[in-house]
């Protein structure tokens, strides 16, 4: 009897062995699966104390264009990851039709295509916005980034004991 593994031109030789697989630590898997959760979380927090911050140390409108643009970038960083989610799950469901290209390209550059609008809009209609705009787009990012080196610290942690 054949495998999928067995060389499928019949010379008998045996097909690519599979690598082992180091089981997974419970706790660490429910530690890094909250991870979204927590990057969400984070730039929210950062999002309003900085839009308070913009708005009290520089003016209101510094203030609005950082919601505004934090806003904006947590509505893209939620649209990529459910769409990333999604286009992961199609792609190692078995026995379901591959996705269509399509259906996953077209969202990808709209989100960038909607962003560059609405910088747009602010920069020719409301300049005094748009540095709290800049600002608040990368509050996700820097979220992120925390949560990569809040991560990084916890293993080393587990590693050390």
């Amino acid at each position: 009897m054949t495998t999928p593994l067995d060389d499928d031109n019949g010379n008998g030789q045996a097909g690519p062995e599979l690598p082992v697989q180091t089981p997974v630590d419970p706790a660490m898997e429910e530690r890094l699966s909250g991870a979204y959760r927590r990057i969400l979380r984070v730039a929210i927090a950062l999002s309003v104390v900085g839009s308070l911050v913009a708005a009290l140390v520089f003016s209101w409108q510094s203030g609005l264009g950082l919601a505004v643009g934090a806003l904006l970038a947590f509505i893209n960083f939620v649209w990529l990851h459910r769409s990333t989610e999604k286009l992961v799950g199609r792609m190692i469901s078995a026995g379901k039709s591959p996705p269509r290209k399509m259906r996953f390209a077209f969202p990808f550059p709209l989100r960038y295509a909607i962003m560059i609008a609405v910088a747009y809009v602010i920069l020719k209609s409301y300049p005094g916005l748009f540095v709290g705009f800049m600002v608040g787009l990368i509050l996700p990012i820097i979220a992120s980034m925390g949560e990569g080196i809040y991560e990084t610290l916890v293993i080393s942690k587990i590693d050390q004991t």
